[in-house]
């Protein structure tokens, strides 16, 4: 049985649209400084606050796997799946798939994410918003709505940014994108995605990415400094940039 995964931190209300189309059995990991009132139908795993999103992840996993459950939809609070994307991601499922993710859409409707290319010779990373017929092999999926082998850990060194690549390229075994399954993601709907923890989260996760390589970083910080200034670099941004580089 799939069950699903939910971290959160202090945005309890995005929980029912999140579970609206979902018939499976549910766990809440509460990474949120303090507690809230949870529907009684969800098992809830509260931990001791502010673990950050591969940690908070990590705990939920730990736990299913010592149930004996293999499998698992990981989902954002902030993303919604559509009627028939749990079906439609396990009927694409076999024991050569370690991830299989949705089509993820904008609430506009616009692709958002058909999988995701990283270069470890350029530090590109670029999502893909070209839909394929039929389920694809890409390099990476995006880890807002993800089914995934609950035997898989995230990188708890990487903040909530990048450990969605690294999971896919250390995950033994295909990593498959199923537009068939549809799922809608707000995004930026617990952190904004214009704000200083966000630029430096993305930097710091980046440069976590490509490791020790010189190269490879500056083009890393380079790529971020055009981001920000391409969307309209506000003083706060820059200043998230900065502490990414100094480890803050």
């Amino acid at each position: 049985m799939t069950w699903v995964l939910v971290p959160t931190h202090s945005r309890w209300d995005l929980l029912p649209g999140a579970l609206e189309h979902l018939d499976a059995p549910v766990l809440v990991v509460d990474d949120s400084p303090s507690g809230a009132e949870l529907p009684q139908h969800v098992e809830v795993l509260r931990t001791s606050g502010e673990l950050g999103f591969a940690k908070a992840v990590n705990l939920g996993l730990d736990w299913l796997e010592g149930r004996g459950v293999q499998r698992v939809l990981l989902l954002n609070d902030d993303a919604s799946p559509r009627p028939g994307c749990l079906q439609a991601l396990e009927a694409a499922w076999s024991d050569s798939v370690a991830l299989a993710g949705p089509l993820l859409l904008r609430p506009s409707g616009e692709v958002e994410s058909a999988g995701i290319d990283y270069s470890p010779r350029t530090a590109r990373v670029k999502v893909r918003t070209r839909v394929p017929a039929g389920p694809t092999q890409v390099p990476a999926l995006s880890g807002a709505c993800l089914l995934m082998r609950t035997s898989l850990r995230f990188d708890p060194g990487f903040p909530h940014a990048m450990e969605d690549i690294d999971l896919a390229r250390r995950a033994d075994g295909q990593v498959l994108l199923v537009p068939q399954a549809r799922c809608l993601h707000v995004g930026g709907a617990t952190v904004d995605r214009r704000s200083a923890r966000a630029s430096r989260d993305a930097l710091a996760g980046h440069l976590r990415l490509v490791g020790d390589r010189p190269v490879q970083r500056g083009l890393a910080v380079g790529y971020a400094l055009a981001q920000v200034l391409r969307e309209g670099g506000r003083r706060q941004r820059l200043v998230g940039l900065a502490r990414a580089l100094r480890g803050r």
